[in-house]
C-alpha cells in the first residue's frame, strides 16, 4: 500500500467544502488524479476538524455561558431556531470535546466546553433508575418529561470520556451507575419503548430488544473498558455480542432485524422483517472496535462479511450513497432518504478494515463513499454538513448542526490515518 491511499478518489478542491466566509480553510490543492496520498488524506481530514468544524462550533453551537450546546441552527447562516438543550445532545457534545481533548490536542479550551456541558447536565441528575429530562431551556429548566434510553446512555458516554479527560475517576462512576440503571431498565418486561422513528405504523411491542439499544450499551460499555478492567462492563460487551450476532442477525437474510421481543423472538407485525440498515453498519463498526480490543481475528472476520453483506444491500445503485431502513425485507421496500450518519459510518467502517487488513474491496468502498459524501453533503458555503436530505441530495436539512456523527467519524479516521502514516501505509499486523 506504501503511502499511497484508495486509488480512483478524484481531485478535491477548497470550493468542494464550504466558503471562506465563515471560517478560514486552507485549500487542499494538487491532489493525484489516481488518488488521494495519506498524507493528503490526513490534511484534509485536519482541515475539516480544525478549519472548518471547531471554529464554527466555537461561534454558532456551543453556550459559552451557560454551558452545553444549542444545535438546532441553519447550517447556511448560523441562525438558531431556537436555543432549547437536549440530554442526549448534551452527551453527544461532552463525548466530542473530551475525545478531542483526549486523543488530538490537549487545548484546555475543549476541556471546558465538556466540563461546562457536564455541569448543565448533572444539574439534572435522575434519581432510582429514572431517565433523563429529554429536553431543557438554555438555563436548564425542563421543558419535557422523562427521556428514553438513548438520552441516558449517552451522557454515560459522555461522562466516561470526560472521566479519562478529566481525570477525575468519580465520573466513571456516575457514568457507570447511569448504564447499569438503563440495563436494569432495559431487562424489565413492561419497559416502554416505541420505535416510531423507525416505522410509526409499528404496533408497540412490551419490553423490546432493540439493535440500536445494544449498540450505544456497547459504546458505553467500551468507553469505561478503554481505561480498565471492569466485570460489570465486560459482562455487558459479551452480551450485546451475544445479542447481535446470535439474536438480531437474520440467518434467513444476513441481516440485522432492529427490533425483537422481549425473548429474542421476531415481533408479529410489521417489524418482523424491518432492518435498519443505517444501525446494522454502524453496529459492524463498533463489533469491529470490540474484536480489535479482545484481538479477535475470527469474531474481526466475521462481522467484516456482515458489514459487506450490509453496505451491498444499502448502497443506492443508481444516485450512490446509502439508505438507512428497509421497511420490509421481502418486498423490498426502502426509506429512500439519505442520512449523512449512515454514510459517515460506511467510511469509519471501511477506513478501519483498510488500516487493519489493506484490504482493496475496503480502500475502494471509502474513495467511493468519500467522493459521494463530498458532493453530496459537503455543500458550498455551509457552515456545517447537512446532517440529511432526499434521495438525490437536492432538497437537505438545513436545521441541524451534526456536532456527534459528524465529529467522530473525522476524529477516528484522523487518528487511523495518523497511524498508517507511521507504518508506511502497511496493515497494522494486530492480528498477526
Amino acid at each position: 500500500m506504501s503511502n499511497t491511499l484508495l486509488a480512483g478518489l478524484g481531485s478535491i478542491s477548497v470550493n468542494a467544502f464550504g466558503s471562506e466566509q465563515h471560517a478560514a480553510y486552507e485549500s487542499i490543492d494538487n491532489l493525484e488524479s489516481k488518488g488521494l496520498d495519506l498524507n493528503k488524506l490526513h490534511e484534509f481530514y485536519h482541515a475539516e476538524i480544525f478549519k472548518r468544524f471547531i471554529p464554527n462550533m466555537d461561534k454558532y453551537v456551543i453556550d459559552h455561558q451557560l454551558g452545553g450546546f444549542m444545535t438546532s441552527i441553519d447550517i447556511t447562516n448560523g441562525k438558531q431556531a431556537n436555543s432549547n438543550k437536549t440530554a442526549w445532545f448534551e452527551g453527544r457534545g461532552m463525548w466530542t470535546y473530551s475525545f478531542l481533548y483526549n486523543n488530538l490536542e490537549k487545548n484546555p479550551k475543549y476541556l471546558e466546553v465538556a466540563r461546562k456541558s457536564k455541569d448543565f447536565i448533572l444539574k439534572h441528575l435522575p434519581e432510582d433508575d429514572k431517565f433523563f429530562t429529554s429536553s431543557y431551556s438554555n438555563d436548564g429548566k425542563p421543558l419535557s418529561g422523562p427521556g428514553d434510553i438513548y438520552s441516558s446512555l449517552f451522557v454515560a458516554e459522555g461522562l466516561a470520556e470526560f472521566a479519562k479527560a478529566s481525570g477525575d475517576k468519580q465520573y466513571f462512576t456516575i457514568a457507570k451507575k447511569i448504564i447499569l440503571s438503563c440495563l436494569a431498565r432495559y431487562d424489565s418486561p413492561d419497559y416502554d419503548y416505541y420505535v416510531a422513528y423507525l416505522n410509526p405504523g409499528a404496533t408497540k411491542i412490551p419490553g423490546p430488544r432493540v439493535l440500536g439499544h445494544w449498540m450505544v450499551f456497547l459504546r458505553a460499555a467500551t468507553q469505561i473498558l478503554e481505561n480498565g478492567p471492569d466485570p460489570d462492563m465486560e459482562k455487558l460487551a459479551d452480551r450485546c455480542l451475544d445479542a447481535c450476532l446470535n439474536h438480531h442477525l437474520n440467518p434467513q437474510y444476513q441481516l440485522f432485524n432492529e427490533v425483537l421481543n422481549h425473548d429474542f423472538s421476531r415481533p408479529d407485525n410489521s417489524y418482523k422483517d424491518f432492518s435498519y440498515t443505517g444501525h446494522g453498519i454502524e453496529m459492524c463498526w463498533m463489533l469491529h472496535f470490540e474484536a480489535a480490543r479482545r484481538k479477535d481475528k475470527k469474531l474481526f472476520d466475521r462481522i467484516t462479511e456482515i458489514f459487506k453483506r450490509h453496505v451491498t444491500v444499502a448502497h443506492d445503485d443508481v444516485y450512490g450513497g446509502y439508505f438507512r431502513a428497509l421497511d420490509h425485507v421481502d418486498n423490498n421496500v426502502w426509506k429512500v432518504d439519505k442520512v449523512l450518519w449512515l454514510q459517515e459510518e460506511v467510511l469509519i467502517g471501511s477506513m478501519f478494515i483498510a488500516e487493519h487488513t489493506g484490504e482493496e474491496w475496503a480502500k475502494e468502498l471509502f474513495n467511493e463513499t468519500l467522493e459521494y459524501v463530498r458532493k453530496s453533503f459537503a455543500k458550498p458555503g455551509n457552515l456545517f454538513w447537512a446532517s440529511a436530505g432526499d434521495r438525490f441530495m437536492k432538497d437537505y436539512a438545513k436545521m441541524r448542526a451534526e456536532h456527534y456523527h459528524h465529529p467522530r467519524h473525522l476524529m477516528l479516521n484522523l487518528l487511523a490515518l495518523k497511524r498508517m502514516i507511521k507504518r508506511n501505509g502497511k496493515p497494522s499486523g494486530l492480528f498477526g
